[in-house]
This record gives C-alpha cells, structure tokens and sequence, in this order.
C-alpha cells in the first residue's frame, strides 16, 4: 500500500459492509444496456474498474418503473424479474474482482421526456421541469402522480432492491439528486402538493421514508441503503435549502439509512461569470457538504453524525481525497470521471504511479452523447469506453514490427503508446520542439486548468512505453521510403486556411493570439466556432473590445451542450458582440465590412483582425506515401480537424490494429 495515502487506502465500513478501501464509484449513466438487459458492455465496463481497485461500485441509474421511468432509451432497467440474470452475471463480475457493489434504483419523474417514454411524464406536481444550463435540458408539464400511484411507485422501488438483492448486490442507493424523482419529491418548487407527500419537508422526505421501510422489510438489515442527497439545490428554481438538506439527512440516519453520497442541484436557466467549466472546476468541489450535513445532524441529536457521508467532485487527486477524510469532513471519497477515463485509478495510487494516471479533462463528453445526442457515454481520454462491448485487451503482436509515427500530437501518441504496448519497436517524430500538437492551443484560452496535465501525461506515456522520440523532426515521404519501416502512422495534423476574402492577408491566427501575440485594443474575430469563442473570452478578460462574425446561426456549435453555456455566459458577461448568419466581406487596416443575413453591408472598426475560421487536414505525407508502404495509416486532424476524442480513439485503435 502506498504510504502516502494510509487512510484513502484503508478497509472502511458502510453498515455491515465491508470495503476494501474508501473509494466509490458514483453511478454515471452510460446508457449501454440491451434494451434494459445488462449486456456485454455493461459487465466489461464494470468488471473493469473493480479489476483497477475500487472499493465500492455504485452501479448506474437503473430504472423501477418503466416506460414511465426512463432517461435514455438504453437505460438498465430492475422493474421485473427477468432481468435479474442478466443483473447476477454483473454482480458476480463485481464481487470476482474484489469490489463490493449497490445499484443505483431510480426514477426519472418529471425529467422523462416523451420522445423516450411515448407519454406525458409524473411528477409530485404538475411544475414542468425548468431548464438547466447544467443538464442542458427541459420538459413539457408533468401530470400530478396521485396518493395510490404513488404508493405503487414507492413499492415499485422495494420490489427492485429486492431483485438487486436476489441478484447479489450487497445493496441499493435510492438516486434523488439532479432531474430525478427523489430531488423533485424533496424540492418546495417542484413538490407543491398540500397532502400528506407536500408542504413542509417533513412531507416531502415522505416517499424516500416510505420506501426505506419497505426495503427494510423486504431486504433485512444487513442490506445496505444509501441515498445519492442533493443537500441544497441554488439557482431561480432552487427548492432544497441547506436546512432542507440537513433535516432530510438526519431523518434518513434515523431511519436506518447507512450512507449518503452528498451533491448539490443547480437550477440556473442562463450562466453568469461565477459559473465554470468542468475543465476549470476545483478538486473536491463536494467535500465541505458533507461536513454541513454532518454538524446539521450533530446540532439536531446532540450527537455526532453516525451515517457515513460519502463526499468528492473531481476528487480523483490522492492528495486531496486523503485530506479530506483524514480532516473528518467525509467518510468516503466518491470518483466518477476519474475512473471512467483511468479504470485503474486506484491501483495506480497504490503502486505509487500516480504519474501515470491519464487526466479527466473536464470536458463534458461523457455526459453530452447521451443527453444531447441519444447515444452511449463517450470520453475524450478513453477510447474504450462506449466502443462495442468495452473490450480493454491490448494483445501483444505475432510479430514485432518498427512503425514510424509522424506526429506528436493526441492522435500519434495514443497510437504509439498502444503500438508499444504490443510490443512493436516504435519511432515518434514531431516537428515541433515539444509533445502535444493542438493541446497547446487548447489549454490556452480561460478556465482549461483541468486539461493541462495531459500534455506531461503524453510526454511520460512516450517514456514508459520505450518510444524513441524525435523532436524537431519534419519528415518527408523520401526519409521514411529510407527507413524501411513495416509500418507508418500519419499523424500530420493541420494546416491554416486560407479564404477568398479580400483584405484576408491581413489577418492573423487564433493560435498566433493564444499562445502570445499582441493584439490591439479593437478585435474583430472571422469565426465564431469553439476557437473563436474563446479567443474572444481570452481577449475579451484583457480589457479588449471585441466582436465575433460567424457565418452560421450558432456560435460555438460544435461545443459540448454545458460548456457552450458557460463561454455564452461569459461572453455576454464580458460585452462581446456576437454576429450569427453574417459573411466577412472585405478586411482593411482599419476595419471588417460583412453581411448580415438580409444581404446588409456593415463596417466595423479594427486594430487586430484574427482568422478561427477552421484548420484544414495536413494529408499531404500520407497521400505520398499510400502504395509505397504496405501499412500505412492516417489518424486524428490530418484526417478531419475534430475533437480529442476522436483523436485518442483513431489514435487507439489504429496502434491495436498495427
């Protein structure tokens, strides 16, 4: 065991349960089951990080009442019977590798959206879902459950602890935080019923009281409960106060509950400044509540708080997961990210590695392919994950062979590194004098802390994997026929485009910008992507005037759905003018002509001039080399200019093909 950290790696308790260590994985929806069933994926997936060393599984939102109950399409599912083998395999696979796991029962309330569902969702009251920047959704007017529909829904939830138990689960946690049914039920704004389930919070803890006695009685004592608590909710629709929170986490330690994984909701329908992205949120963001619940219920008995308190947010760091249960302010430490982009994290922190453990970057991806877009969870630094049935062998190579990359940016390292790994003899030249490619770029405008440390991740990866790295090397298609290699990866990257505008000359780089070019006080950026967005919030914190012309009605429009919420935020925070379905004209020394979207002509005034109008694929060495070499690949930017995420997984599966 790694000294460092003697308490984050110590056995702990939670009822009768014992846990090998104090680390939790939070339940995150990956919407990969086969159409409720636990699939292949699903058991990979978690077998995955109880094999990395994770103490204790919070398996994802699963659904006790379906239609009725969903959130996605592809969502697990524990209201019947016939879904308990599917259900034993994945508890079975959990326990094999030496974690201990409960499953997260849920309903999805008034968050269930028609399209899903076919059907007007429930809620305790007919209050519509406001929207949330932070989920990026809302929802037509639910119908009002009534006092039998819920007490059936109450039972419906029983029914699925028991099946989880029957399944060997060594228990449940009861989801009441963001959209979901527990919140609302617990929440003045949307809970404004006047019967027995509304009214004052002795009222809205009601249905979670209900349905813990009832789990009691159907699953003993030695089961574990645990409720996933937003202590408070913040925002114009926020109707959890603090006191809230505190009351209703005394009356669950009262009734038996053995744990509460501590969040916060947030119902805001627009950012403000103090709003940040998740590349830029702080470690341990969800200790502190912990402790409030915890001095709420010691004010309240005259005791210390006896329910463990499982609290994180961005907690995967050791150093601050140590100090926080080390000062008492939680019990456990939940992870959640962290193991979705690492599935060992754990062991890594045990071995003493804690180098090698691979960056969240805070990027919301996991979360916007399923919310926004309907598909399984992604992530930009897992390729794995969400990718058939979450197969993580690497296998070693029949026959070594010396591949050449040609590019140090995501895409030829993570191609490399898996290369290496299978034992091939690789050789990585990048022209630049340092590893990263566009992640320089990336990590320069505002508020990107968390995507920092992947570049040093992509430096030691080289080293442990025994790449032979060559900076400052622009290699042609002739220096690589002389190698002789058995096969090449072409990781080239971009090249800066070039517009029939007039006056485009005149411009210069968004890079050239963010990575320290003086700029004059009057910006005019071409462009209003992801890059032109936040040079302008770049821009903008320094005291520039700036404004953004984009030719499209959305700005930003590639941008996870959150993220993109923010920067407008921010944006609109920091005065800068945004011009949608406008076309650049003309550029002079001294100002930018464009059309609106009625064929307008406006001028407007310029000191700096600043190009974000999209790199285009560098493919010119792969082109040369196709039909000379009998491998020879293309992965990340010099293919299409995307995302990190599709780099690190043409990065991947290209280094397991070669």
């Amino acid at each position: 065991m790694n000294t460092n950290y003697p308490t984050l790696l110590s056995p702990g308790k939670i009822g009768s349960l014992e846990i090998r260590n104090k680390t939790v994985m939070c339940a995150m929806g990956m919407s990969q089951s086969d159409h409720g069933h636990v699939s292949p994926a699903v058991i990979n997936h978690y077998a995955e990080r109880a094999k990395g060393g994770i103490g204790l599984i919070m398996v994802e939102v699963t659904c006790v009442d379906t239609p009725l109950g969903l959130n996605t399409s592809r969502m697990l599912v524990i209201d019947d019977d016939k879904y308990i083998p599917g259900m034993t395999k994945l508890a079975e696979a959990i326990h094999k590798n030496g974690a201990k796991c409960l499953l997260q029962i849920s309903h999805t309330g008034r968050g269930a959206r028609r399209a899903i569902t076919g059907s007007q969702p429930v809620g305790p009251s007919a209050v519509a879902m406001p929207y949330s920047f932070m989920m990026g959704l809302s929802n037509e007017e639910p119908r009002a459950l009534t006092i039998d529909e819920i007490h059936t829904i109450e039972e419906k939830y029983a029914q699925a602890a028991l099946r989880a138990k029957k399944s060997g689960f060594d228990g449940v946690e009861i989801h009441s935080v963001g959209y979901y049914l527990g919140e609302q039920f617990l929440s003045s704004t949307a809970n404004v019923r006047t019967d027995e389930y509304g009214g004052n919070p002795e009222n809205r803890v009601r249905f979670h009281l209900n349905i813990i006695r009832r789990i009691r009685e159907l699953c003993g004592d030695d089961f574990t409960i645990a409720v996933k608590l937003s202590a408070v909710e913040q925002g114009e629709d926020a109707g959890i106060t603090m006191q809230d929170g505190m009351y209703y986490a005394k009356r669950f330690q009262d009734e038996g509950v053995d744990a509460l994984e501590v969040l916060a909701g947030t119902w805001k329908k627009e950012a403000s400044m103090e709003d940040m992205p998740d590349t830029a949120s702080p470690k341990g963001q969800a200790v502190g509540l912990c402790m409030a619940l915890k001095m709420g219920i010691q004010q309240m008995t005259g005791s210390p708080a006896t329910i463990k308190m499982i609290g994180g947010g961005r907690a995967q760091d050791p150093k601050v997961a140590e100090a926080a249960l080390t000062s008492g302010q939680c019990d456990f430490i939940f992870i959640g990210k962290g193991v979705l982009v690492q599935p060992d994290l754990v062991n890594l922190i045990d071995q003493g590695r804690e180098d090698e453990i691979r960056p969240c970057l805070g990027c919301g991806v996991c979360i916007d392919s399923q919310l926004q877009d309907g598909e399984c969870a992604r992530c930009s630094g897992n390729a794995v994950l969400g990718h058939d049935d979450n197969d993580y062998t690497i296998p070693m190579a029949e026959t070594p062979k010396n591949v050449v990359v040609a590019g140090g940016g995501v895409a030829g390292v993570e191609a490399a590194r898996i290369a290496a790994k299978r034992g091939h003899h690789v050789s990585l030249y990048e022209r630049g004098d340092r590893i990263g490619g566009q992640m320089f770029y990336a990590v320069a405008p505002p508020h990107k802390e968390n995507m920092i440390p992947l570049i040093p991740y992509l430096e030691r990866q080289l080293e442990l994997n025994h790449v032979n790295v060559h900076l400052g090397s622009t290699l042609t298609a002739q220096d690589i026929l002389r190698m002789k290699p058995d096969a090449v990866v072409c990781a080239t990257g971009v090249k800066p485009p070039v517009l029939p505008i007039p006056g485009f000359d005149r411009t210069v780089s968004a890079k050239e910008i963010l990575t320290g070019r003086e700029s004059g006080d009057r910006i005019v950026i071409i462009g209003g992507g992801v890059v032109g967005c936040e040079t302008a919030e770049y821009l903008a914190e320094k005291g520039k005037k700036v404004t953004v012309i984009e030719m499209l009605d959305t700005m930003a429009g590639k941008m996870v759905n959150v993220a993109r919420t923010i920067l407008m935020g921010h944006l609109k925070g920091l005065n800068v003018e945004l011009y949608t379905s406008c076309r650049c004209q003309e550029i002079t020394d001294t100002s930018v002509t464009y059309l609106d979207a009625d064929g307008q002509a406006h001028t407007i005034p310029a000191d700096t001039v600043i190009a974000a109008v999209g790199d285009r694929a560098d493919a010119s060495l792969y082109e040369e080399l196709k039909g000379k070499i009998d491998e020879v690949y293309n992965v990340g930017d010099s293919v299409q200019p995307d995302s990190i995420a599709a780099a690190v997984s043409q990065g991947y599966y290209c280094g397991l093909s070669l």
